[in-house]
């Protein structure tokens, strides 16, 4: 398994739960939004951005958190709040990732 989801895998998932845990406990089910390309350093590397919407009343802070696809595969990844949906409903979450296209992870931001 690869230190952080893939492109692919994040984009086979949109606008399904996932699951976000912190501790031994069950976690908190939050939804995949979107993913974008973002700008890589370099050719030799691939940039992208997972954002995640947190149930409504729920407003988590910046930590770095087990993440869980629909799959059962886990990462452990940083999420940093970026404001409310464009409904002010659910706060959200993002997460980027810069690796190498080998595969291999270069950072997370």
């Amino acid at each position: 398994m690869s230190l952080v989801p893939s492109f692919a895998e994040l984009e086979r998932h949109l606008q399904r739960d996932w699951r976000l845990r912190w501790d031994e406990g069950q976690g908190l089910a939050i939804t995949l939004l979107e993913v974008a390309e973002g700008a890589a350093m370099n050719a030799r590397y691939h940039c992208y951005n997972a954002v995640f919407a947190q149930p409504a009343g729920v407003q988590l802070p910046q930590h770095g958190y087990r993440l869980c696809s629909p799959e059962g595969a886990e990462w452990q990844v940083m999420l940093t709040p970026i404001g409310p949906d464009e409904d002010g409903d659910r706060h959200l979450l993002q997460a980027i990732f810069h690796v190498k296209r080998d595969g291999t992870v270069a950072t997370q931001l």
